[in-house]
């Protein structure tokens, strides 16, 4: 099946590229002379994503104190990797903003779900032995990568997906397994295009099945878990209408009240991500 998705993805003409700015950043982060004037010199070279920064910066998000006028002063208040967070996101979110053709798809509560998850899967993350939590807020932003791209560049397929979906009484994830061909393979083919990390591109595949994920087990676990959270608190697009289950991987070793604590924590972040980034995202 991969080798379909691969023959098909690479005869479509517009199919996006790794975001530049995007690209700059994640090779800068991984240099050890990596530093805030660096990263700042390359934010500047984009003005758009410069703007979506500032503006962000100085939302009810974030309730700076003084006015943040310039990139260098927003990573000086807001922190070198929150910096890097919002370049990703905003990078990836300007490539798929456009009207995706399906009344069950919306671009906007696409990616407010995918804010959601990045948030969540950071929150997750820290409070697993191990796992970078930087790392596992970009896994989640780009965890549904592949559901826009179906949407864009299988439509035949995505109408017969949401066909199934109906007739047979499943969930959207069983219904693209039944027809074989799953949102996640086709992100994880996208992020293996741009080159993106081993753990990106693991968590993107194996987000719905984190047992399958190899060393990457934890990291797509957590996701697997920030989805759900996510979903049941409706954040965003929060799937058909099958109910969401939240099922604890126990890979991550939380207990219930960890998880009900995060729970409440990503709640009161809710109308935040939705006011804060809402203006912004599309």
């Amino acid at each position: 099946m991969s080798l379909i998705i691969a023959k098909r993805l690479d005869q479509v003409d517009d199919l996006p590229t790794v975001p530049h700015t995007m690209q700059r950043v994640l090779s800068e982060i991984e240099q050890v002379s990596s530093s805030a004037m660096s990263l700042q010199a390359i934010i500047e070279q984009d003005p758009v994503i410069t703007a979506k920064i500032l503006k962000i910066a100085n939302s009810s998000y974030y309730s700076p104190i003084k006015e943040i006028s310039s990139v260098a002063r927003a990573i000086v208040t807001m922190g070198f990797l929150e910096i890097r967070d919002l370049v990703i996101s905003f990078s990836l979110i300007g490539l798929f903003c456009e009207d995706l053709g399906f009344a069950e798809f919306n671009s906007k509560k696409l990616w407010l779900h995918a804010i959601a998850v990045g948030v969540g899967s950071r929150m997750i993350a820290k409070e697993v032995h191990g796992l970078d939590s930087d790392d596992l807020f970009t896994a989640g932003i780009l965890h549904d990568l592949g559901r826009l791209v179906y949407c864009l560049y299988f439509k035949e397929e995505l109408h017969q997906v949401l066909a199934e979906a109906r007739n047979s009484g499943v969930g959207l994830n069983q219904a693209e397994e039944t027809l074989g061909l799953t949102h996640a393979s086709i992100g994880a083919y996208l992020a293996l295009r741009w080159k993106l990390s081993d753990i990106l591109v693991a968590v993107i595949r194996y987000h719905h099945h984190p047992q399958e994920a190899g060393e990457f087990v934890q990291a797509a676990a957590v996701v697997n878990l920030a989805d759900a959270l996510a979903k049941q608190l409706r954040i965003g697009w929060s799937g058909l209408s099958e109910a969401t289950r939240i099922i604890i991987p126990k890979v991550l070793g939380l207990d219930v009240q960890k998880v009900e604590q995060i729970a409440q924590q990503l709640q009161e972040e809710k109308n935040r991500i939705i006011d804060s980034w809402g203006d912004i995202i599309c």
